[in-house]
């Protein structure tokens, strides 16, 4: 099924049968480091539109088994955050178009240098245990994020913060080592959320089962891996919990979910697969719900390969690819090819460029650097094959192993041999985290989501220089890319607080790495969820989550 089914995809190519390469709505997210420069103040809430559910059950497509905000934070990603932010808050969230605005935090200001910053709280407000939200509940569990043997999941977002202090029981001033353009973007992930100090203090370890916050809704019975059940949180200080009761169940079969949601199992679902989209879409009693996403797909180029170091064999491999016809006929439209190595919704994205396919062009560019097909049909120079192994998880990611086996099809066209090596997800990213001589592909199909919405952390993340050869890659720069002007750029854009000036630099350094090409550039995501029409306040964020309390 599956040979018959990249056969079809690759006549569509060749025919050149393409569609609308992505369905898609939202607001773009600014470019510029997040409201900074100004006073933050609580906009007028509003009661929300009365429902005629008092409860509502959402079936994810990953189990949660814990809902710590320290560690490793909620697991698994992304279905535990989703319910680990009914639970808690921080002092600032996102809000559906990914503007920042206040939570725990009624406002905020900063420093000229954009070192030092005020957060005034809100007062009044009590952990669902009785505990006082206050100045000291912030610091207390924000300075213990800033020690490495805690924050285990997201200890770099919080490196650059240097201190947190209590100024006075409802006033806390932050301050980082250096001017910190996406400091904001991290108040907003999920490591910033903030727990009981009381709880924390009694159970440290086991605070994932048993977590405590000041969120909409409490924890009333928890089954790791099968069923989390939350009820309303009669004190809140937000707007009313529109439901009694939400139940996050696991059913990590699509199919299963689908037909759980229309035949009203369930009311909201998440991880619609593309297929099933239009489907659904005209199904009178649900609403699909399309967002814009955040995470960025394509084959990482291993700079350790001889033939992979020459910047016009990897130009090349980026014009033999079709993707708008991949996401036509493989997604249905529900992807965006990409033009810049961030997605387009990304804070501090642009636009930079195109690689269109021309496999003309390709060949003609691998004939100029000395590739010549050999009675194979592989291209060669001084004896050496365009031969790759391409490491794909298995089941990770929408049609991995599809797309790649696509990808194998067009790029042979060009002479280029792939080999795919399928492995479990489980195993997939230890073998990306190695040092440079361990690794044992040439590419690898990698998909990378910025949970905290900033652009500049996704390009550092990706494309800054590894310190050693002999040692694990800092984070997921596992293909070993360098360019030292790079580098700087994003080094620079880290610390840049002025929103002009920082898109300025954001700007250069994607065009650098997008004409570098460290990737076989392919698309961005759509997140697809669904529900029933009666259900009301689920929200879809770009960064991924699938909130059905807002």
């Amino acid at each position: 099924m599956k040979k018959s089914y990249v056969l079809m995809l690759t006549l569509l190519f060749i025919t050149g049968i393409t569609g609308c390469a992505g369905k898609q709505g939202g607001t773009t997210a600014s470019s510029a480091p997040g409201n900074q420069s100004t006073e933050q103040s609580t906009e007028p809430v509003t009661e929300p539109a009365a429902s005629t559910l008092k409860e509502i059950t959402y079936a994810q497509d990953i189990a949660i088994t814990a809902l710590n905000v320290h560690g490793m934070q909620p697991l698994l990603y992304p279905c535990g955050t989703e319910a680990a932010v009914a639970i808690h808050n921080g002092l600032v969230r996102f809000s559906e178009d990914l503007e920042i605005e206040p939570d725990l935090a009624e406002s905020w200001t900063t420093s000229a240098d954009g070192r030092e910053w005020i957060f005034k709280l809100r007062q009044g407000v009590k952990f669902h245990d009785g505990t006082d939200f206050n100045a000291d509940a912030v610091t207390t569990f924000f300075n213990s994020m800033l020690d490495p043997e805690v924050n285990l999941g997201s200890y770099s977002l919080w490196k650059p913060i240097e201190k947190v202090e209590t100024v006075d029981s409802y006033t806390v001033k932050i301050t980082t080592a250096k001017p910190y353009s996406s400091f904001l973007n991290v108040m907003c992930h999920h490591s910033a959320l903030i727990p009981s100090p009381t709880a924390m203090a009694a159970d440290t370890e086991n605070y994932g089962l048993n977590p405590v916050g000041t969120g909409p809704y409490t924890v009333e019975s928890f089954e790791p891996g099968i069923q989390l059940v939350l009820v309303r949180n009669g004190d809140y200080y937000g707007d009313a919990p529109r439901y009694d009761r939400i139940t996050y169940r696991n059913i990590a079969d699509a199919s299963a979910r689908i037909a759980a949601l229309q035949s009203g199992q369930v009311n909201v679902i998440n991880k619609i697969p593309a297929e099933f989209a239009a489907q659904l879409e005209t199904d009178p009693n649900l609403d699909l719900i399309v967002k814009p996403g955040l995470q960025t797909f394509g084959l990482s180029l291993n700079f350790n390969n001889p033939a992979l170091q020459d910047k016009a064999v990897r130009q090349a491999l980026n014009y033999a690819i079709d993707k708008e016809a991949i996401a036509a006929a493989l997604y249905m439209g529900y992807v965006t090819p990409l033009e810049s190595p961030l997605a387009r919704y990304t804070s501090g994205s642009f636009p930079v460029g195109s690689y269109k396919v021309d496999v003309a062009k390709a060949e003609s560019m691998l004939e100029e650097a000395g590739y010549t097909k050999n009675a194979d049909g592989v291209r060669t120079r001084d004896g050496v094959a365009l031969d790759f192994v391409l490491l794909t998880p298995e089941g990770s990611y929408d049609k991995d192993v599809i797309l790649c086996e696509t990808l194998q099809n067009q790029l042979q066209a060009i002479g280029v041999r792939i080999t795919i090596n399928k492995v479990e997800s489980a195993v997939f990213w230890d073998q990306l985290k190695v040092p440079a001589d361990a690794t044992n592909y040439d590419m690898v199909l990698f998909g990378f989501n910025p949970s905290h919405g900033s652009g500049q952390i996704h390009l550092e993340a990706l494309y800054k220089s590894n310190p050693s050869r002999s040692e694990n890659p800092v984070t997921w720069n596992f293909n070993w890319y360098e360019n030292p002007e790079v580098d700087a750029l994003i080094a620079q854009a880290a610390e840049e607080v002025d929103p002009d000036r920082f898109a300025e630099i954001m700007k250069k350094a994607q065009t650098l790495i997008w004409e570098d090409c460290p990737y076989l550039w392919l698309h961005s995501n759509n997140i697809i969820s669904a529900k029933h029409k009666d259900v009301e306040g689920v929200a879809v964020l770009p960064v991924v989550f699938t909130l059905p309390h807002r």
